[in-house]
């Protein structure tokens, strides 16, 4: 089998809205995506964030196996870098396990996602990266994004 067709094999058989029982999962993909928080930190935060007024959502991949393989989490932010308006849809972290990549799951998670932000009545939908990543960078530009905006954020304490 060639590599291709075993990505084809590993394309997404469902993506659908995580629930509170696919926390868990949700959280895990999380960890692999950012180093220094616990699955248990994940799983709090993720139970914060959907109590917010403001919507925050998730959407989960899973192969023909039913085994999760991707997520994409975004929310509603009052402002977003190019927006025409001041709310818009913003993804907020997009992971794929690295034997389903480039088998368009990471696209099938983000129609999931441009789909819900339409039926929230928003008409932008922002996301990020830094700089030097290149490869989402390039992902990014192949899914329709237009980079707006390059920015560095700096931040103090106030004591």
């Amino acid at each position: 089998m060639t590599e291709t067709d075993q990505q084809r094999r590993l394309h997404p058989l469902a993506v659908r809205a995580a629930a509170e029982p696919d926390y868990p999962i949700w959280a895990r993909m999380l960890t692999c995506l950012h180093s220094g928080q616990s699955e248990a930190d994940f799983l709090r935060e993720l139970r914060d964030l959907v109590a917010l007024n403001e919507p925050y959502v998730g959407f989960l991949a899973f192969d023909a196996s039913g085994v999760p393989v991707g997520l994409i989490d975004a929310r509603v932010r009052n402002y977003a870098e190019g927006s025409p308006d001041l709310r818009a849809a913003y993804v907020e972290d997009l992971w794929v396990e690295p034997k389903a990549r480039h088998s368009g799951v990471a696209r099938a998670l983000l129609a999931a996602v441009e789909e819900w932000a339409r039926a929230e009545g928003l008409r932008w939908l922002g996301s990020d990266t830094s700089p030097d990543n290149e490869a989402s960078r390039g992902w990014h530009a192949a899914a329709g994004f237009d980079e707006v905006e390059q920015l560095v954020v700096f931040g103090k304490p106030l004591n």
